[in-house]
């Protein structure tokens, strides 16, 4: 799909079982997806082309600043994203239990049209579980 075409997207925390997937998945309908690690920054792309960037290329911040969506999942309660960061008209969705984002900072910012979304670890589960019956219809399928 091209749902998300022209979208850009950063997730925050390349895991096997949440940022990965989700990268991929968005990627996949359209949008252009940082998917930010703690020692490196990977692009996802449609047609399920990557690029590992280069420390000198690419910064969190520069991605954050991009981006229209913003997703954070550190586990740590020491990582948080500064908020002038954040474009106006973003969504920044906190799916860490620890906080990402400083909150009463993001509310009280003058950056118009900013949606924020907090500690959703339902997500996660959702997004796990829709992940492993993914696999296991794909396992299993005929080949």
């Amino acid at each position: 799909g091209k749902r998300l075409q022209g979208c850009v997207i950063t997730i925050v925390n390349r895991s096997e079982i949440f940022g990965r997937p989700l990268a991929a998945m968005l990627a996949n309908d359209g949008a252009m997806v940082f998917s930010v690690d703690i020692d490196s920054i990977v692009a996802f792309k449609e047609g399920g082309r990557t690029h590992r960037y280069k420390q000198s290329e690419v910064t969190l911040e520069g991605c954050v600043r991009q981006s229209s969506v913003v997703v954070t999942a550190v586990p740590s309660s020491s990582f948080q994203i500064p908020v002038d960061w954040i474009q106006k008209d973003s969504t920044v969705i906190n799916v860490a239990r620890e906080k990402n984002i400083d909150e009463d900072a993001l509310r009280a910012v003058d950056t118009p049209g900013i949606t924020y979304i907090p500690q959703v670890g339902q997500v996660t589960v959702a997004l796990l579980e829709k992940n492993l019956v993914l696999l296991h219809r794909r396992y299993h399928a005929p080949k």
